[in-house]
C-alpha cells in the first residue's frame, strides 16, 4: 500500500466514524510535511501541532497551499507567542490554559482575527494544563469576546489520563465542558461557542457529548512503512 493509499483509508475511516458530527483535526505532530502534502491533496484542510518550531517549519513550507489550516494545539510558553503568530495560515490556538497567556496573547495587534479556545482541566490532574474553576473561565472568556483581534471560539479539554474507569472518566471530562460550554453561553448571551475534545482513544465518547473537533494523530498518519 502506498502512503497516499494509506493516508486515503485512514482519513475515509474517521470521516466515517464522525459521519459529520464533528469537524476532524489532522494532528501532524512528529510526521513530514510530506504527510501533511498528502492529506490535503486527499481533501483535509485543518491540521494541529504541538510545537511551534515544528509548526512554524511545516507551514512555511506549504504556504502555497493556500486554504490550509492551522491549529495550534500544545502548551504555549509566552515567550513563543510572536513566533507562533507569524505562521503563515495560523487560524486557531485551542490551548489558551492560563491568564497570563491570554494576557500576553490580548496585547498583541493583530491584522487578522485569530479563534481561541480556553482549555480547562476536566479531569483535575495535575500534569494537565487548564484553568480550573468557573469564575477564571467567565473572566477569560470576557476579555476574550471584549478583543478586537481574537474571537472565543471555545473551549478544549482532555480526557483522564489514569483511570480505573477509562469510558466513565471520559465522559465524565466532556459532559463537564460541555455543561460549561452551555454555562458561559447563557452568563455571556452568546451562543455557539464550539468543543475541542476527543482523540482516537476516546473521540467516540466525546461526540455523546456535542464535541465540535476531534484532534486525531497517529491513527491518521500511523506508522511510515
Amino acid at each position: 500500500m502506498s502512503r497516499r493509499e494509506q493516508l486515503s483509508s485512514n482519513l475515509n475511516q474517521f470521516h466515517k466514524s464522525i459521519d459529520g458530527k464533528a469537524s476532524l483535526l489532522a494532528v501532524s505532530k512528529r510526521f513530514p510535511a510530506s504527510d501533511v502534502k498528502l492529506a490535503y491533496e486527499l481533501g483535509q484542510r485543518d491540521f494541529g501541532e504541538n510545537k511551534v518550531q515544528e509548526l512554524k517549519d511545516k507551514a512555511t513550507e506549504l504556504k502555497d497551499l493556500n486554504d490550509i489550516k492551522w491549529h495550534f494545539i500544545g502548551h504555549l510558553q509566552t515567550n513563543k507567542i510572536n513566533q507562533l503568530l507569524s505562521v503563515p495560515n495560523l487560524v486557531s490556538i485551542h490551548s489558551v490554559d492560563r491568564m497570563k497567556l491570554l494576557n500576553k496573547l490580548l496585547s498583541q495587534d493583530l491584522d487578522r482575527k485569530l479563534d481561541l479556545f480556553l482549555q480547562f482541566n476536566t479531569s483535575g490532574e495535575d500534569e494537565k494544563s487548564g484553568f480550573e474553576d468557573y469564575q477564571q473561565l467567565l473572566d477569560a472568556a470576557k476579555k476574550v469576546v471584549s478583543s478586537t483581534s481574537y474571537n472565543l471560539r471555545g473551549l478544549m479539554t482532555m480526557g483522564k489520563i489514569r483511570s480505573d474507569d477509562f469510558e466513565r472518566d471520559a465522559r465524565a471530562c466532556f459532559s463537564m465542558l460541555l455543561g460549561l460550554k452551555e454555562k458561559l453561553e447563557e452568563d455571556l448571551n452568546i451562543s455557539n461557542l464550539e468543543l475541542s475534545m476527543g482523540m482516537s482513544s476516546d473521540f467516540s465518547h466525546a461526540l455523546e457529548f456535542k464535541t465540535s473537533w476531534i484532534r486525531i494523530g497517529t491513527a491518521i498518519f500511523g506508522q511510515r512503512s
